[in-house]
């Protein structure tokens, strides 16, 4: 077996990487930033470890570039933020950015679908990793795999998928025809269902709405940093509940006008 060590690999999910850009984003819009002020934007006095974990993810996800110290948020990163909720821009968006870390485009082309925790630990143990950077790693994994929905066909770590084709839904997929195999095995193989088991070591916290119930499971024991990963990710989740919420209510005020004029 290969000599132990911590490759590279994003420290977070895509989720978590995406409200951190959010926030580079609000703050100084698409200009170009040094790094030292990216770092303070997100909680911290300087570069240090946690911040630079926090600069070396986005970059790795493709949501920040640039040359030297002066980094700015990609158009992929815009779009994956602003576009409207579930549209084919955001799909397509969110399908590049998940691809980029090279070691998430070997899994995804080892372990197709959605791999079991065991199954990735003994994928990476055999790659090198410490018990410690596999159990980082799965966890950015699953993470980003969760995010990026279903109908992104942009998720395709052997680049068999064309532009166009990245924007497509499922059924107008099933019309390529036989030329794309492993594209229309991405569709049936992405985001199986999690189970709703509360685990050794976690609690769930359960908001009932007049919809349904709200589910949050997270560790027992949550450290500053994790906690502060969990705050921007449900920052994110709000405001894209906040927008999807608005785009409802307009709905049913323009089928009330409608309904008054008919």
């Amino acid at each position: 077996m290969a000599k132990v060590r911590s490759p590279n690999y994003p420290n977070t999910d895509l989720g978590s990487a995406l409200a951190m850009a959010r926030k580079i984003y609000e703050k100084d819009n698409r200009n170009k930033v040094p790094q030292l002020v990216i770092a303070q934007h997100l909680g911290h006095e300087g570069l240090s470890g946690p911040a630079l974990g926090k600069l070396g993810a986005m970059r790795a996800y493709g949501l920040l570039d640039g040359s030297g110290d002066e980094l700015r948020v990609t158009d992929d990163a815009l779009t994956a933020i602003m576009a409207p909720e579930g549209s084919p821009d955001q799909r397509a968006a969110l399908g590049r950015l998940a691809s980029q870390p090279s070691l998430f485009r070997d899994i995804r082309k080892e372990l197709p679908g959605f791999p079991s925790e065991p199954s990735l630990r003994w994928w990476l143990a055999k790659r090198g990793f410490s018990p410690e950077a596999a159990a980082k790693a799965i966890k950015a994994y699953l993470g980003t795999l969760r995010l990026v929905p279903e109908s992104s066909g942009s998720y395709n770590p052997q680049g068999e998928t064309s532009d166009e084709e990245a924007t497509m839904e499922p059924e107008q997929i099933a019309a390529v025809g036989s030329a794309r195999p492993a594209l229309r095995q991405h569709w049936s193989q992405m985001a199986r269902p999690i189970a709703n088991e509360v685990q050794p070591g976690t609690r769930q916290e359960i908001i009932t709405l007049d919809e349904g119930d709200v589910t949050i499971t997270f560790p027992e024991n949550l450290s500053p940093d994790s906690f502060m990963d969990l705050k921007e990710h449900l920052e994110l989740f709000l405001k894209k509940m906040t927008r999807r919420a608005e785009r409802a209510q307009e709905a049913a005020a323009d089928d009330k006008a409608k309904n008054v004029f008919d």
